[in-house]
């Protein structure tokens, strides 16, 4: 990658003593990323953000619109580096990067229209960068399905219509006003035939301009997809790759979805949401009398929610991962902290400065930053130094 002067290029796991790089287009450096679940009613979202968060926050009950208000959760990125940088850094504690995840009331058909709790759920969505669309892929006659039978691919797009219908209107409605003009409106006028032919405006290709000037409207189109296949116990443990080829067949089946861009993923949300509360050892034990021995399955760990969703939405959003700590004395600061950057672009390591430390960028100098796994080859920040593998930069 080709570097202006002063820039620092994104990427996994880069660690710096004051503070780190990053990423994004223009306007974009947030660090906060916030996820919202969607799906009809009696899918398991709720379960599934229950299992995410490792507690029974969520109401989960069988019957539609048990969720009412949405329920907000910060989940920890599975990450692995932090915890060796913190011990590298002899820091007193270690500061996960997490994302935000929402779950909202479920969808019905007329949503967009004010059916079921329809522009309430819709306006929580808009204030996310990217969902998690859950679909039952499971027969359960104690469960019951608001249209009577369990269709896949019918059920998403059901969904998918509506957040399409909301967009149809939402930008009919932006274009009557007369301060909708320059970049917007040629987006606008862009993406609204393509919706109305069932595109997505996510599949539109938008350059980074047009994005940015329609970025308050909060498209729900133009949000990447993680599709979420909940299916039975049986099938998670023991039949995970044939059912996810399955499900990944079926997203190239929906309507109103981008295969190039939007992701696929199996969970067992029952069963994870009764197991997240386990402790290590008592769900090795749960997973023995269910017939998996952990110990030769491991991908059964890397394949629970808690820690495949947060990583899956990453690559969606294309995030990495930057630390500060290491480098610092302990006694100016006890703690090693991960932050979730996104990876496009490469902004001034001053403006990276005032956004992760605020007051330090009136007087900043310059900054030392390097790889991860790179500073964990060594012992410490200063065998690093000594071996010349810190990288400086200044305004």
């Amino acid at each position: 990658m080709t570097k202006k002067k002063n820039q620092v290029a994104p990427g996994d796991g880069l660690t710096t003593a004051t503070t780190c790089i990053a990423a994004a287009t223009k306007g974009d450096l947030s660090t906060k990323i916030r996820v919202g679940i969607v799906g009809l009613p009696n899918v398991g979202k709720s379960s599934l953000f229950n299992a995410l968060a490792r507690r029974s926050q969520a109401q989960a009950e069988n019957f539609p619109f048990c969720t009412i208000e949405p329920n907000v959760a910060q989940i920890a990125i599975p990450d692995p580096y932090l915890e060796d940088l913190s011990k590298l850094a002899n820091s007193s504690k270690s500061i996960p990067a997490t994302m935000e995840f929402v779950d909202v009331a479920g969808l019905v058909a007329g949503a967009s229209k004010g059916q079921g709790l329809g522009n309430k759920f819709l306006a929580n969505i808009r204030e996310c960068e990217a969902i998690i669309h859950v679909v039952r892929n499971y027969e359960d006659r104690r469960v019951v399905h608001v249209a009577g039978a369990v269709d896949p691919v019918t059920d998403a797009e059901v969904v998918n219509n509506e957040l399409h219908q909301a967009d149809i209107a939402h930008i009919e409605r932006r274009l009557e006003k007369y301060n909708c003009k320059g970049t917007e409106r040629d987006a606008l006028d862009l993406i609204l035939p393509k919706l109305k032919e069932g595109i997505p405006a996510r599949s539109c290709g938008l350059s980074p301009a047009a994005v940015f000037s329609i970025k308050s409207l909060g498209l729900l189109t133009l949000k990447p997809v993680l599709y979420t296949f909940n299916v039975s116990r049986s099938t998670f443990l023991f039949e995970r790759t044939e059912a996810l080829e399955n499900a990944k067949a079926m997203v190239r089946n929906i309507r109103h979805s981008d295969t190039s861009l939007d992701l696929c993923a199996l969970v067992s949300a029952k069963m994870e949401a009764r197991m997240s509360k386990f402790e290590a050892q008592d769900r090795f034990d749960h997973l023995h009398k269910l017939g998996v021995d952990p110990s030769k399955d491991r991908d059964i760990e890397d394949n629970m929610c808690y820690n495949a969703l947060p990583i899956l939405i990453q690559r969606l959003l294309s995030l990495g991962l930057v630390y500060t700590g290491p480098g610092v004395p302990p006694s100016r600061s006890s703690s090693s902290k991960a932050y979730v950057i996104r990876r496009t672009g490469a902004p001034t390591a001053v403006q990276m400065a005032g956004k992760l430390h605020g007051d330090i960028q009136k007087g900043f100098i310059k900054c030392e930053v390097i790889p991860a796994p790179l500073l964990l080859e060594y012992p410490t920040y200063a065998a690093a130094h000594l071996a010349g593998r810190i990288m400086t930069h200044g305004k």
